[in-house]
Formats: structure tokens, C-alpha cells, sequence
């Protein structure tokens, strides 16, 4: 590193510690924290009303919320699953039956 930084650099270290050191401290309190953690069940509450609004106007004019085509998504995903797993509990009874002896 040389021995003389060049003004722009000095002045954005000046800059950061001037800044960084206060916001530092402030992130690292309890007080800090604390606000988060309420700001953050806040919102989620906020989510939850706004979602309950939207699915019951969305109802009223009988269209799906996405809740109900999140749960149609895992309808059909456990649907599939279960479509699989019988082609392939009949493939192998197919395969069963052929490697009997007198069975065409």
C-alpha cells in the first residue's frame, strides 16, 4: 500500500468512520433488536390482514385466492406422486406376470 493515499480515499475513510462507527453501535444494541423484532410481527400482521381482505373480495367474485392455488398445487403434487407410484407398482406386476412360466 503506498505510503500517500490520494484525497478521494482519505476522504471516503474519514466519511466511513464518521458514519459507520454511530450506525455500528445502533445495529449492535439491544434497543436495536428489539425494534426489529417488532417491526417484523408488525408487518406479518399487516400480511396476514391484507391477505384475509384480498381473499374474501377475491371470493366475493368467485375467483381463487392464492392460498387456495397454493393448496391445488399441493393437490396436484401429491396427485402425481401418486400416479407415479402406481405406473410403477403396474409395471411391475406387467413384469411379474411376463417372467411367470405359461404366460404370454
Amino acid at each position: 500500500m503506498p505510503a500517500e493515499q490520494p484525497l478521494w480515499l482519505k476522504t471516503v475513510h474519514r466519511l466511513e468512520r464518521a458514519i459507520g462507527g454511530p450506525v455500528e453501535s445502533v445495529v449492535r444494541s439491544d434497543r436495536y433488536f428489539d425494534t426489529m423484532a417488532k417491526a417484523k410481527k408488525t408487518r406479518r400482521k399487516a400480511g396476514s390482514v391484507v391477505e384475509g381482505v384480498s381473499r374474501r373480495g377475491l371470493h366475493l367474485l368467485n375467483l381463487p385466492a392464492g392460498t387456495d392455488v397454493r393448496r391445488m398445487r399441493e393437490q396436484m403434487s401429491r396427485l402425481e406422486r401418486r400416479l407415479d407410484q402406481i405406473s410403477y407398482d403396474v409395471r411391475d406386476l406387467d413384469e411379474d406376470e411376463r417372467d411367470r412360466p405359461g404366460v404370454k
